[in-house]
């Protein structure tokens, strides 16, 4: 079994963004095989103790539906930090999304003093069990009591995860007391924290996985964005933590050595798509002093890059879009090394392009692929890329197949 840990920044209060952004990592984790993904405390609203009374909700809201569609679809189950109502007042809660059954909250049992303002607390814990494992949860201030964690043994636990929202003396307390939790209970424990500002204090990260002796396993930095995958099994962590950014000049000769490396790699497949005149050395530097090209690295290596723009091709103007082009955004030349390929990059640099499009109102995305490239076809169909139409180029026997995408649905991917 593989946990997918999260560590995400929340923007105060904007539930539809924040969800969009939980919806790519969770894509993430699914391109990684995780049978579960948690989130931080609170992750869809912040950690807003203020705000909570206005934005709770329960797990029914439609707006959570996107959550339960993919749980459905790729057999994984979904944690999210959110605040919830009832009659009696407002929880603290992780919604719980599984697959092909209704969903679980489980309400924070133990509150600070300072949450009881806000706050009230909930009654029991909640063990799920998740491909055979027993999962136990806690949120953030309750796990440092060591009761908390001694009760979620008592009812069998396997492992305990901990969704937090900590600043760095909250961090330092934990990575004392959960080491010696794990090592005293023989349970893994597994944090996720979230980064940036929160309430009045910095949140800072550092999200980790000790195994059941209380060693630790891996850990995230103190201020990005990343994922760990805990594999039950092997008893062993992955990071991830790519970093998609504007590509800079200096990166010129590595990125086009990818390309050049990903032409040979078509080519060894039978496939044409590329050419001795594109993409050729000028064409990336324009993409890179224009500022539309974007990179991924693995740690310092960059291992991917894709061009995102405005700019649609001449041929277009002979395809029966779907949309208008009042903001269209245009997806080209998505490249992974190809050491690298099959690994989720190419998924990772997707889910940011679309993730733009969202944040910044495009109306839709269109890009062009070679009718020839079956995998490349098949991938942006599961995206939901839907066929317009058929355009050639240059130098290509075989035309390219137009597809476009809706972005203004925020439709789940799968």
């Amino acid at each position: 079994m593989k946990i997918c840990i999260a560590q995400t920044q929340s923007l105060k209060g904007n539930v539809q963004k924040n969800i969009q952004t939980h919806l790519r990592v969770v894509e993430q984790a699914i391109a990684l095989q995780a049978d579960l993904v948690v989130f931080p405390e609170l992750s869809i609203t912040g950690y807003e103790p203020e705000l909570a009374k206005v934005l709770a909700t329960t797990i029914e809201d439609s707006i959570f539906h996107p959550f339960q569609e993919l749980a459905d679809r790729n057999d994984i189950v979904i944690g999210v930090g959110m605040p919830t109502i009832d009659i009696e007042g407002i929880h603290i809660s992780m919604l719980i999304f599984q697959p092909n059954k209704r969903g679980v909250v489980y309400a924070k049992q133990m509150l600070h003093a300072d949450e009881m303002l806000f706050f009230i607390a909930g009654n029991s814990q909640t063990i799920l069990n998740v491909k055979g494992s027993n999962i136990a949860f806690g949120i953030c201030y309750e796990t440092l009591q060591r009761q908390h964690i001694e009760d979620a043994y008592e009812k069998g636990a396997d492992v305990y995860i901990a969704s937090v929202a900590k600043p760095q003396g909250g961090v330092d307390k934990a990575y004392l007391h959960f080491p010696q939790m794990a090592s005293e209970f023989k349970v893994p424990i597994l944090m996720s924290n979230c980064v940036g500002f929160c309430d009045n204090f910095l949140s800072v990260g550092q999200s980790a996985a000790w195994n059941s002796k209380g060693e630790l396993l891996n850990q995230l930095d103190d201020k990005n964005e990343g994922i760990l995958i805990y594999d039950t099994e092997l008893g062993t962590v992955e990071v991830y933590k790519p970093i998609i950014a504007k590509g800079q000049l200096a990166d010129l000769d590595e990125v086009f050595q990818i390309f050049m490396d990903a032409k040979s790699e078509l080519e060894r497949n039978g496939i044409s798509q590329w050419t001795s005149k594109y993409p050729t050395v000028s064409i990336i530097e324009s993409d890179l002093r224009n500022g539309v090209l974007y990179v991924i690295k693995k740690g310092n290596e960059i291992v991917g890059a894709i061009n995102i723009s405005d700019q649609q091709e001449k041929e277009y103007q002979k395809v029966n879009w779907l949309f208008d082009d009042t903001k269209v955004l245009v997806i080209h030349r998505l490249v992974v090394k190809p050491e690298h390929q099959g690994k989720g990059y190419a998924k990772q640099l997707m889910d940011f392009a679309e993730g733009f499009a969202i944040e910044n109102d495009y109306t839709s995305i269109r890009l062009d692929t070679y009718t020839k490239n079956n995998r490349s076809i098949n991938f942006y169909k599961k995206r939901n890329y839907v066929v317009r139409g058929e355009v050639n180029f240059p130098g290509r026997e075989f035309p390219f197949y137009c597809m476009e995408r809706d972005v203004t649905s925020n439709m789940p991917r799968r």
